[in-house]
């Protein structure tokens, strides 16, 4: 891991400033560091030598930069450039800055000026559109996106082959590893295998299966063909799990002998079992023996941005359980909150202990590491809160996320082990936290317990941030109590009240997406429900509606105040 926690060599600027000072200026000093080198970009050496600081520091200022879209970096150069959150500040600064416009020349009658701008096509104002998103990468669009690349194979010639993609762990606490060059040739086989199936493009693949090295494979596999990983919770009956197969019209499935049980007695369809102690059953293909007997799949397929990747199913306590479609395009904002809302960082031990079942799991637990080359861990069985203690001491992690629930358990556990945690960060998403629950986390594991906000169509768009370097008297920036927080980059939140109008600050009324002004925003419809569809769009398309009440503060903060009509959040599972 790179050491991004290393200053001891860096040029301090202004000896006397605090610390919070310092870091502002040196921020600034890089930022006009960056515009200086002009359309080259530059480079992270010349800019250290430049502004006299060591690797680490610069790195860091120049990520949280980049977070904030003042700077981004050039994918192929590596150079630095001005960020894009740089044209709406220097908007909103020529309001007051530009040099007034000439008089018209005396010979010229008013009536031959230049019309004014119908006020009904003037433009919005800059500062209320979305902050342009820095994670709006080419990679990430277009007509030809070789997803199993992205999420795999690049980390194999980026010569990380040898990196962990999962850390698996037992309920016996034996830990397996899959690296990502393991991983990419065993999805290749198994790609193999799906395809003798009759698997192609765009064809969706039931998996119920456990966390585990299985489920990674499999996934991987579907996506090096084009198709659609549709996950099924492991506790979901037997009939919720018929409804979904039936529903999406799933090519074949991938489980175990424990949960084969699960799938219908007339089921038609192929089925891959991972060989176990559960009877096996005779038309079951075996998940390992087939892969070990297969030629590698040399091609991967390629998508179009707007292809859907994943489906997932809403609760099965829903009436009737919505499809979601996880379109490509929507692996920017699955970055952006990896790097913002969870703020991880090059030298974090990442662990999502939600479900790889829900969507949060699935975005954030399974996509999003893989997405960024990270490693993944797995924990079997159900959640067990020593087992939760014994994994992160084990494994020291730093920056944790959960649902609220799994908190609440510890909480009522309440063992005193906040001198054997690594925990840097800890973000829960699901529900508004109680004060006393914050106060717990702040008391016991000494690190902000942070709530996000989002739902299985957006994925997470509301973040509540924490400054770890602290202000200049050295406390600790805390969010606002009761806050969800404020939106991401790339997504424009208002309050609109029934009508549909846009309220006021203060105003209660129901929390929206402005979709025309959020270039991160990606849901189109569900699966199988127009009806449903329609209500998340009552009031036209330029607007998603959450169904859930807020109201928006003078600073920004968004203040949950109950459900609308029938939200439907981003279970965690656990």
């Amino acid at each position: 891991m790179m050491d991004l926690m290393n200053d001891h060599a860096e040029i301090v600027p202004a000896p006397n400033a605090a610390g919070g000072t310092q870091s502002l200026e040196r921020a600034i000093a890089l930022l006009r560091a960056v515009a200086d080198a002009e359309t080259d970009g530059a480079r992270l050496a010349d800019l250290m030598t430049g502004v006299g600081l060591s690797k680490a520091t610069a790195h860091r200022l120049l990520m949280a930069l980049a977070r904030e879209g003042l700077v981004e970096q050039d994918a192929r150069s590596k150079r630095y450039h001005p960020g894009p959150d740089l044209v709406v500040l220097g908007d909103l600064a020529s309001l007051r800055h530009r040099p007034p416009a000439p008089p018209a020349p005396p010979h010229q009658p008013p009536e031959a000026a230049a019309p004014a701008t119908p006020p009904a096509v003037q433009p919005a104002p800059p500062a209320l559109l979305a902050r342009p998103s820095a994670f709006l990468r080419p990679e990430y669009r277009g007509e030809s996106i070789a997803l199993a690349t992205l999420l795999c194979d690049r980390h194999v010639r980026a010569a990380d082959g040898a990196r962990a993609a999962l850390l698996h762990e037992s309920v016996a606490g034996q830990t397996t590893e899959l690296s990502f060059a393991r991983l990419a040739r065993d999805s290749a086989r198994f790609a193999a295998v799906l395809t003798g199936m009759g698997v192609g493009r765009g064809d969706r693949v039931a998996v119920l299966l456990p966390k585990g090295p299985e489920l990674l494979i499999t996934a991987l596999a579907i996506w090096r063909l084009g198709g659609v990983y549709m996950p099924l919770f492991t506790t979901y009956t037997a009939s919720a799990v018929a409804y979904r197969l039936a529903d999406s019209a799933a090519r074949a499935i991938v489980t175990n002998g424990f949960l084969r049980r699960k799938v219908p007695r007339d089921n038609s369809r192929p089925v891959v079992t991972v060989e176990g102690d559960e009877a096996f059953g005779p038309d079951a293909v075996p998940f390992w023996s087939s892969l070990h007997e297969a030629a590698p799949l040399a091609e991967v397929a390629r998508y179009r941005e707007g292809d859907a990747f994943a489906l997932i199913y809403t609760s099965e306590s829903e009436p009737t359980p919505l499809g979601v479609s996880l379109p490509v395009k929507a692996l920017s904002g699955i970055e952006q909150y990896m790097r913002i809302g969870l703020d991880l960082r090059d030298d974090d031990i990442y662990w999502n202990m939600a479900d790889p079942g829900w969507a949060y799991g699935a975005y954030y637990g399974l996509v999003g590491p893989l997405l960024l080359g990270r490693t993944t861990i797995f924990c079997d069985g159900p959640y067990d809160v020593r087992q939760g203690y014994r994994m992160l001491t084990k494994f020291g992690v730093t920056n944790l996320t959960a649902a609220p629930s799994q908190i609440r358990v510890w909480h009522g556990a309440d063992p005193d082990v906040s001198h054997q945690l690594a925990l840097r960060i800890l973000s829960v998403v699901g529900e508004p936290l109680p004060p006393d629950l914050i106060a717990w986390a702040n008391r016991t594991v000494k690190v902000p317990l942070l709530d996000q906000y989002g739902q299985r169509e957006t994925g997470i768009f509301i973040v509540n941030r924490y400054d770890p370097d602290g202000r200049e008297d050295g406390e600790a920036v805390q969010p606002p109590s009761g806050s969800l927080g404020r939106p991401m980059p790339g997504f424009r939140v208002v309050i609109l009240d029934p009508e549909g109008r846009e309220a006021p600050v203060g105003g209660a009324g129901e929390i929206a997406i402005d979709v025309e002004h959020s270039p991160l925003f990606w849901f189109e419809a569900y699966a199988n429900d127009p009806e449903r569809t329609a209500k998340r769009f009552r009031h036209g398309r330029r607007y998603y509606l959450t169904g859930d009440r807020a109201f928006l503060d003078d600073d920004g903060n968004i203040h949950y105040r109950g459900q609308a009509s029938d939200a439907i959040q981003m279970q965690q599972g656990e």
